[in-house]
């Protein structure tokens, strides 16, 4: 084949920093990195002598005209009800992987997650009700309920060395049991009028899709138009659109168009074919090279799972794009020493913080424990229950699932929503400085066993 030894020295310079560059932007602690930056910048800019800016930017109205035809939308709903729902396709996707062939297909780690996951959502729900109980704020009992995994995972870096890489897998899968949690809390109480004929459309199209999935249907623009008709109805119907993304990713195939073993023989034979030519192969000039070379990534791409194809594609956006640009539209809480005070004495924010520090803790703690003294399930290699109070204090970091469910139970309440917003930064702070610090001191005994 023909190779361009001509390189010349810009070519050469990038090809040295693609690599490192590559790994830097998808490494978790960049994505983390990009959401730490953007809330701090939101929290800069809403407190600044530029918070009008601020607020503008966030309620800057966006739309589409056709004749009379008319669909406009501030920015902050565009991402909350549109963006975000790539985000939750993407958590959708994870899910159905994680059931396949993750932590959640085996028996005994599915029983294990699931029951420290059940715990991790309900007593902080109950700790957050006690503080709110028969007020108007118990609406807001769903907001730490769930974890952010990715300010989660960027955390567990800083103690990486000092734990073992099961654990990382362990949380991963805690957090996707709680997501799938705080999905259907949206999906059933922060849902206040349905209309039925929108919803039955949108399950409808839903129905399709695993239909179209099991005739063998893999063309991405078929999903897609689907997709996108399904998210209008969802959005209608007056449950959360996000919701969809979820439906939807569970439709997306899971199964390779062929078994991988004839594809790789048909896709060898083709290779050699162009290895045995007499002449160079010459992509841009022969038209039958370039087609062999397209058969090629064909069979490669047959090869692989459109679920596999899709979670990869949307990674790096929804880490990178998506889940920043929430992060700076929702939140830019404007505070002071006084409204620090007021937000920690109020009880939603009690309730909040409570709930993420206390009832994360205590919820996941107690179903481990009781799962091992009962067998009802069993934790992966080299981790221990010390290692599991550890990562019941880091999963009090709800940063992004909690904001967003805030915004919904307390829409349309400023003052109510600015004391959730405020006390999910604190509880997040002091979950994540916990978690840290408790592994880091298991850490260092345990090496001084040793």
């Amino acid at each position: 084949m023909r190779s361009n030894h001509a390189n010349n020295v810009l070519q050469r310079g990038l090809e040295n920093i693609k690599p490192p560059l590559s790994s830097f932007i998808r490494a978790q602690t960049t994505a983390s990195f990009f959401l730490l930056v953007s809330t701090i910048v939101a929290l800069w800019w809403a407190n600044s002598i530029y918070a009008a800016t601020y607020v503008n930017l966030v309620h800057t109205p966006i739309g589409l005209f056709f004749g009379d035809f008319e669909f406009k939308a501030s920015l902050k709903h565009i991402i909350n009800d549109g963006l975000m729902v790539i985000f939750f396709f993407l958590l959708g996707l994870e899910i159905k992987r994680e059931v396949l062939v993750g932590d959640l297909a085996q028996p005994e780690n599915r029983r294990m997650l699931i029951l420290c996951a059940l715990g991790g959502m309900i007593c902080p729900a109950l700790i957050y009700s006690m503080f709110n109980w028969s007020l108007d704020s118990q609406i807001g009992w769903g907001i730490p309920m769930a974890t952010d995994t990715a300010f989660a995972l960027g955390v567990l870096t800083i103690v990486r060395k000092h734990i073992p890489a099961s654990l990382l897998a362990f949380i991963v899968g805690l957090a996707i049991v709680d997501d799938i949690g705080a999905i259907l809390v949206i999906a059933i109480f922060y849902t206040e009028q349905i209309s039925v004929w929108y919803l039955s459309g949108a399950f409808a199209l839903i129905s399709f899709l695993a239909l179209a999935n099991y005739a063998g249907v893999r063309q991405p623009i078929f999903y897609i138009i689907v997709s996108v008709i399904t998210w209008l109805m969802m959005l209608e119907s007056g449950v959360h659109p996000t919701v969809a993304g979820v439906a939807i990713a569970l439709t997306v195939p899971a199964r390779p168009k062929l078994a991988a073993d004839k594809l790789l023989n048909k896709a060898k034979s083709k290779i050699n074919t162009m290895q045995n030519k007499a002449e160079d192969v010459d992509v841009l000039g022969s038209r039958k090279d370039h087609d062999m070379v397209l058969e090629v990534r064909d069979v490669a791409e047959r090869a692989s799972t459109p679920l596999r194809r899709w979670e990869d594609a949307l990674e790096l956006p929804v880490a990178l794009f998506i889940l920043p640009l929430f992060a700076l539209i929702n939140a830019g809480v404007v505070f002071s020493f006084a409204s620090l005070l007021d937000s920690v004495q109020h009880p939603i924010g009690l309730g909040i913080i409570s709930a993420l520090v206390l009832g994360k803790f205590i919820g996941i703690t107690s179903a481990c424990w009781l799962s091992l003294k009962f067998k009802w399930g069993k934790l992966p290699n080299s981790v221990n229950f010390q290692h599991i109070i550890g990562a019941s204090l880091i999963t009090g970091i709800g940063f992004t699932m909690s904001t967003f469910i805030a915004t919904l139970g307390f829409a349309g309440q400023a003052e109510q929503l600015q004391y959730a917003k405020t006390a999910i930064l604190i509880a997040s702070i002091i979950a994540a400085v916990l978690g840290v610090s408790y592994l880091r001191v298991i850490a260092i005994k345990s090496d001084v066993k040793q």
